[in-house]
């Protein structure tokens, strides 16, 4: 059981090692000034609202390995008790403060494209301590100075129970608004900004 136990923890020490060396000298860094997370959720069975997620980091390594980190503090709702009833009700940034994404582009697609080119990547979404495969319908586009741009072309939908967001979160949530009803499904967009690293 020992070496079992003594096996595993070298081999996760060696991915983790292997995955900080990738982003050691990455070829694009996300240019977070330029970048958004948005999402929307539904009140009421038909009321919309949206917000976004304002800090967003990540790079893409030289072999195409994607990261991509969500700081789920920065929630913006353009109401100050909305954002943090979310943070501390529903996301509970003290004890998951980040969502985070990884994927794998290739390289040599991604370098032959001219002007734009719609891709589709499967990738690893890892929210509130549980991972789920996804897939990113995405376009992306080369613009001025040898950036990048990636938007969705399809929205990621995320259902709170799929990542073990317990029940009473949302219920602590509704009892905020008087109890009305939460959807516990949001629909997810993004768009990134990439800046080559010189």
């Amino acid at each position: 059981m020992n070496l079992i136990k003594t096996t595993l923890a070298a081999f996760l020490l060696l991915s983790l090692t292997t995955l900080n060396s990738a982003f050691a000298t990455p070829e694009y860094i996300v240019d977070s000034k330029n970048s958004v997370v948005n999402f929307s959720t539904i009140k009421k069975q038909y009321v919309i609202e949206p917000a976004v997620f304002e800090s967003v980091k990540g790079a893409i390594s030289k072999t195409g390995e994607v990261e991509i980190s969500v700081d789920l503090n920065s929630v913006n709702t353009n109401i100050a008790i909305r954002d943090k009833r979310l943070q501390d009700l529903f996301f509970k940034v003290i004890e998951s403060p980040q969502a985070i994404i990884r994927a794998k582009i290739d390289m040599k697609k991604l370098k032959s494209i001219r002007y734009y080119k719609r891709m589709k990547i499967p990738a690893v979404l890892e929210f509130y301590g549980v991972s789920k495969k996804i897939e990113l319908d995405v376009l992306i586009a080369k613009v001025y100075r040898k950036k990048l741009l990636i938007t969705s072309m399809k929205p990621i939908i995320m259902d709170a129970n799929d990542y073990g967001v317990p029940a009473k979160n949302l219920i602590a949530l509704s009892k905020t608004v008087g109890g009305l009803s939460l959807s516990d499904k949001a629909a997810v967009n993004f768009v990134l900004s990439f800046a080559h690293n010189k």
